[in-house]
């Protein structure tokens, strides 16, 4: 959240949403003791790279080929994060030793769900807090034009069955 008072006994914070939301203020307040945050049982992004995991949901719809897309949306993402994954991990290191917290990757994961209206991907990054709309945008962006491409070569829009019948000679390809 935004730190909105730091007072003697307690600092109070407004709510910024969920950790995959955008960060927008939800009108909230949140007040805790200081005595939690120097007990060290929160994570300040004042103090190192503020980094935080961020995810993007893409639908890929039925009649879509999912397995070349998901590929392609797991390495645009991480070639997009690749700098900050490495940056981010380096100051974990440094954090790991420091505060005997256990090391991990910061590398993309993709995760696969089948549902009704087709095959959901959700892929988990790291960012910078800073660029985390802006990435978040182009990732978007980047997973619809992938989807479009998919749809444009559908294995049944290039196979049309041959038919018979009045009109089968209409269709003007172009």
């Amino acid at each position: 959240g935004e730190v909105i008072e730091v007072g003697l006994l307690r600092t109070v914070l407004f709510e910024t949403g969920n950790w995959t939301s955008l960060g927008q203020l939800t009108g909230r307040q949140v007040a805790f003791l200081n005595s939690f945050a120097v007990e060290g049982h929160y994570f300040n992004f004042t103090t190192s790279g503020q980094w935080l995991w961020d995810e993007i949901q893409v639908l890929i719809p039925w009649g879509v080929d999912p397995s070349p897309i998901i590929e392609k949306i797991s390495e645009m993402v991480e070639t997009e994060t690749e700098q900050s994954a490495r940056t981010a991990e380096q100051e974990w290191q440094h954090a790991t030793r420091r505060y005997g917290v256990k090391p991990f990757s910061a590398t993309p994961t993709a995760n696969v769900r089948s549902t009704d209206e087709g095959v959901q991907v959700v892929v988990r990054y790291i960012t910078r807090a800073s660029q985390r709309a802006e990435l978040r945008s182009r990732l978007h962006q980047a997973a619809v034009e992938l989807i479009h491409q998919g749809k444009a070569r559908r294995p049944e829009a290039e196979a049309l069955p041959a038919s018979s019948g009045a009109g089968a000679n209409d269709i003007n390809p172009g």
